[in-house]
């Protein structure tokens, strides 16, 4: 039991952080600050690094205390929280709790996070394309007294541009 409620709480640990991290990225994107978008992105991945390798270590305690309460190694920590909390061990359900609580804050600000950089995205290819367009128009003086505008030949645009 002491080993599921240490893995809990590492978990729970890692889900703040990362939690934390990807409030900070959502400053980021919204201020455009592309050297700390890609600081904070290294240390996302990081993260996620972690939470998956510690997942095993999780699911582990997981199985151990469900076969010691007689149920399904397969066991959720949700049924097993269920199990315990009838047993009148609230720790886990609490904990339990706890995690579904940051993964939908987790979830949340992901969805957030890929919906701004989304919309940066398509915003940054709106613009590119009005660039090329007017850099692709001439204007050339007509024998009617007027500017025409004709389309030029193809123009490459270097990456500066």
């Amino acid at each position: 039991m002491k080993n599921l409620i240490a893995a809990l709480q590492k978990q729970k640990n890692l889900l703040e952080e990362l939690r934390d991290v990807l409030k900070k990225e959502t400053g980021e994107l919204s201020e455009v600050h592309l050297e700390a978008m890609t600081e904070t992105n290294a240390r996302k991945e990081e993260l996620a690094d972690v939470v998956k390798s510690h997942a095993a270590v999780l699911r582990s305690a997981i199985q151990d205390v469900a076969t010691h309460e007689g149920l399904s190694p397969t066991a959720t920590l949700g049924e097993l929280a269920t199990s315990l909390k009838k047993k009148g061990n609230r720790d886990i359900a609490e904990i339990h709790e706890e995690l579904n609580t940051l993964a939908d804050q987790t979830k949340e600000l992901l969805t957030l996070n890929r919906e701004i950089a989304e919309r940066f995205a398509a915003s940054l290819g709106d613009t590119l394309n009005f660039i090329a367009r007017i850099i692709n128009q001439t204007s050339t003086y007509g024998a009617s007294g007027s500017y025409q505008h004709r389309p030029a030949g193809a123009v490459m645009i270097n990456r500066e541009a």
